[in-house]
């Protein structure tokens, strides 16, 4: 019985399976221009996309002596198409080159249907071209667009545009003489081709060359002229030379090129082009739909012929440099960059290695530290009135003869004397009062260098971050410049499918001219930021370094979040950590201690000015002098005379003297009491002052520590509002692309998803930008903080919070 019934059921599936329609089998004849890889690749890419889209409804056979690769000739092709046609067993033939495509565009009639997949223009090659208006296949809208009008004739317009090719060509270099390459077996097969050109560029303001290709690159580059200082090359594919031959042999001319088949050519050294890589496999669906089409029984001569080619320029960088070519602004940020490396700079800076340089090398650091030096001279200065002072001076007069003869031989007429003087203040209160002030006003100084020292690693480390967020701005709008672009494809496909009017394109064109300003802006932005590192750094202005991401787990910019968490995670402890953050700053605030210095020379100088009433300045003194006389009246007219009961005796030439002063003011008309009262007003001045300091230490050292744990809450946020806008902008581009939404809605999701990518880019720089004000506020940054000073201070934190009752 088993055996029974599975023969039974397998009749039925026999029987069932003879009875299902079987798929209609289709015979593809195919062209190949002639042997080559890329021509391969391109036949291979097409013949599996025709497999793709039609397995299933149609049993597609590729057989091998209907698969003919020509030898590169318009005869030779022309002899593969005959074949094909007269081939009573294929149904349909393809050509996948540019000559076979152009053979059969030129042909009067066609006995059967023959795609056409390479037609580079058809203006300039003479395809036939009419308009038709209304909705092509499946399009919902009316739209215009062009069919070939030949029966049997279905072909696809590479969507090349020479004019609009070289028009982007002159937005990179100028061109006075240019010379456009063109593979000879097509000239051979369109002899007006050349002719054709030279009309197409006959507004372009240089002269034109038409060189057909036919042996080698360097015979043909040597067949140019020397005054061509651009190239176009059209495709060229009939050569056994790979493409880096003739890029090495046009950078060695220097000469810039441009190739009408796009970015595959581009990545291999062609300066610049603009149709991109994906654009070989819509070529090769748009050739699989006009088969189906045709055998679903549509007529090949009405189906679509525009192609609408991604028309992005794109740049070999690499190659730009090798031959001295320098895009503009503008081109930079419309083209795609292939091998765009950023230069990589000798000097690496991280946050931290920035602010320790800065600390060094800054020139108002310079500055003050001069400052003090000099400070210190003027404490030696006012110390010295307080040693011994020593002078000598010496003298040579010449008096009157009969002036110097009455004196008796006391002074003679030539006098010269020498003298040294040792003077010794044994005390005075202006003296020492005046060191002592200038001692308390050099530690002023001391402490104002380090309020300076303060406030330039704040600028230099808000520098760096501003770096830092300034790259990633600019990578977010580079990011959000290619989503435009990717949005602006999108609205084509949906104008191609007539889902959507060209109005639609017009706006995302318009909206690319936005991106594109907003990220020069954003490149000006960084290049401002990297200034200002470099001044910080003293450094000259423009020189390039490469930076390193800062990181919130960097041990360097301050102690362990984790290690305060219990402290700032609720509100009163918050408080309580914000009153210590006051209090740290109090004690070690460069402007507090300068202001302490100013008060103790103001209580010095009040001092003084109380002593002057009664304290006196006592100084000893001594004095030598040697003369020595000459001339008339050096000698006494008595000297040598006997007088009775009179010696005469003249002084020696040695003379000295030592002596013990004291002064003391009595009234000088009421200044030392107007003095007095000046310096007790000066020094109450002075003490209101610093309270009025430490109240705006407290306030920006309260106001800081608010505002870096609102950026810190922020971070996590912003992240969040990051990731659901990106996945609300992914949900409304697919529902525009299947045309559920309109532009608006789209154009609202990515402005919303730019914004929340900005600002989570921001919110770890906002953050870090925030502690390094709270750092400033406090008086001391963590990156000059050894192990044992942080430790010290987490010591000190958790005394501060024990004392205050807190625990947690």
């Amino acid at each position: 019985m088993p055996d029974r019934t599975l023969g039974l059921i397998a009749g039925l599936l026999l029987a069932t399976t003879a009875a299902w329609p079987q798929a209609p089998s289709v015979s593809i004849g195919v062209v190949v221009d002639g042997p080559g890889e890329v021509e391969s690749m391109q036949a291979e890419t097409v013949k599996d996309e025709i497999r793709r889209l039609l397995q299933g409804r149609h049993e597609i056979r590729f057989a091998p002596e209907h698969q003919i690769t020509s030898d590169w000739t318009a005869a030779g092709v022309r002899s593969a198409v005959d074949r094909l046609l007269a081939e009573s067993s294929v149904d349909i033939v393809l050509t996948t080159g540019v000559l076979g495509s152009n053979d059969a565009a030129q042909r009067p009639s066609l006995a059967k249907p023959v795609i056409s997949s390479a037609v580079i223009e058809p203006e300039l090659q003479g395809a036939p071209v009419e308009t038709r208006r209304g909705a092509p296949r499946g399009g919902s809208r009316p739209t215009v667009y062009q069919v070939s009008g030949r029966k049997n004739l279905s072909y696809t317009a590479l969507g090349h545009n020479l004019g609009a090719d070289v028009g982007a060509f002159r937005e990179i270099v100028s061109i006075d003489r240019l010379a456009v390459l063109v593979m000879q077996p097509l000239l051979d097969a369109l002899p007006r081709l050349e002719d054709a050109i030279r009309e197409r560029l006959a507004d372009q303001p240089f002269a034109i060359e038409v060189v057909g290709v036919d042996r080698s690159y360097a015979g043909t580059l040597q067949m140019l002229s020397p005054r061509v200082d651009a190239v176009y090359i059209t495709p060229i594919q009939h050569l056994d030379e790979p493409l880096e031959d003739l890029v090495r042999l046009l950078q060695e001319r220097r000469l810039p090129s441009f190739t009408m088949s796009g970015r595959p050519m581009v990545e291999r050294g062609l300066l610049a082009g603009m149709a991109l890589e994906q654009d070989s496999q819509r070529l090769a669906r748009r050739t699989a739909l006009n088969l189906q089409a045709i055998l679903a029984g549509d007529e090949a001569s009405e189906l679509p012929v525009d192609f609408d080619r991604d028309r992005r320029l794109t740049l070999n960088m690499a190659t730009a440099e090798a031959i001295g070519v320098f895009p503009t602004w503008s081109v930079l940020t419309e083209a795609e960059l292939i091998d765009a490396r950023e230069e990589s700079q000798p000097r690496k800076l991280s946050l931290g290695e920035t602010v320790r340089q800065a600390g060094q090398v800054n020139l108002d650091i310079a500055v003050a530290d001069r400052t003090v030096a000099a400070g210190l001279q003027r404490v030696r200065e006012s110390r010295s009135n307080l040693g011994p002072q020593f002078q000598v001076s010496a003298r040579d007069a010449v008096i009157d003869r009969d002036r110097a003869q009455s004196s008796f031989g006391a002074v003679g007429q030539n006098q010269v004397a020498g003298s040294l003087t040792f003077t010794q203040i044994l005390y005075s209160e202006q003296a020492r009062a005046g060191y002592d002030i200038e001692r308390n006003l050099q530690g002023l100084r001391e402490q104002e260098r380090s309020q300076v020292r303060l406030d330039v690693i704040l600028e230099a480390s808000t520098a760096y971050l501003t770096v830092l967020r300034a790259k990633s701005i600019e990578r977010i709008q580079r990011e959000n410049l290619e989503l435009t672009r990717r949005n602006l494809e999108r609205s084509r496909s949906r104008r191609e499918l007539g889902a959507a009017g060209p109005g639609e394109v017009y706006r995302w064109e318009s909206q690319i001219a936005d991106n594109r300003k907003d990220l020069i802006a954003a490149i000006a932005r960084r290049n401002q930021a990297e200034i200002q590192v470099n001044r910080t750094l003293n450094h000259a202005l423009e020189d390039g370094f490469d930076t390193a991401e800062a990181s919130l787990d960097d041990p360097e910019i301050a102690i362990s979040y984790e290690r305060l968490r219990r402290y700032i995670d609720n509100r009163q402890g918050f408080r309580i950590f914000r009153r210590f953050l006051a209090a740290e700053a109090e004690n070690q605030s460069p402007e507090l201690a300068q202001f302490d210095a100013a008060i103790q020379a103001q209580e010095r100088s009040l001092l003084a000015a109380k002593r002057a009433f009664y304290v006196p300045t006592v100084a000893a003194q001594a004095d030598l002098t040697a003369f020595h006389n000459q001339g008339a009246g050096s000698t006494s007219p008595l000297e040598g005379v006997d007088i009775p009961n009179f010696e005469l005796s003249s002084p020696n030439n040695l003379n000295w003297s030592v002596g013990v002063s004291a002064s003391l003011p009595l009234f000088q008309g009421g200044r030392l009491r107007a003095q007095r009262s000046r310096a007790e007003i000066e020094l109450d001045e002075r003490t209101v002052e610093r309270e009025a300091v430490r109240q705006r230490v407290e306030q920006r050292v309260r106001s800081a520590a608010h505002q870096a744990m609102g950026s810190w809450a922020g971070i996590d946020l912003a992240q969040q509002a990051a990731e659901a806008a990106r996945s609300n902008f992914d949900v409304v581009a697919d529902a525009y692309e299947q045309g559920a939404v309109d532009i608006v809605r789209l154009l609202d999701a990515q402005n919303q998803a730019l914004g929340a990518e900005l600002a989570a880019a921001n919110a770890v720089y906002e953050f870090l930008l925030d502690l390094m004000a709270v750092e400033r506020a406090v008086g001391r940054f963590d990156y000059f903080r050894s192990v044992e000073d942080r430790e010290a201070f987490v010591g000190r934190l958790e005394a501060y919070y024990r004392e205050a009752g807190y625990s947690r």
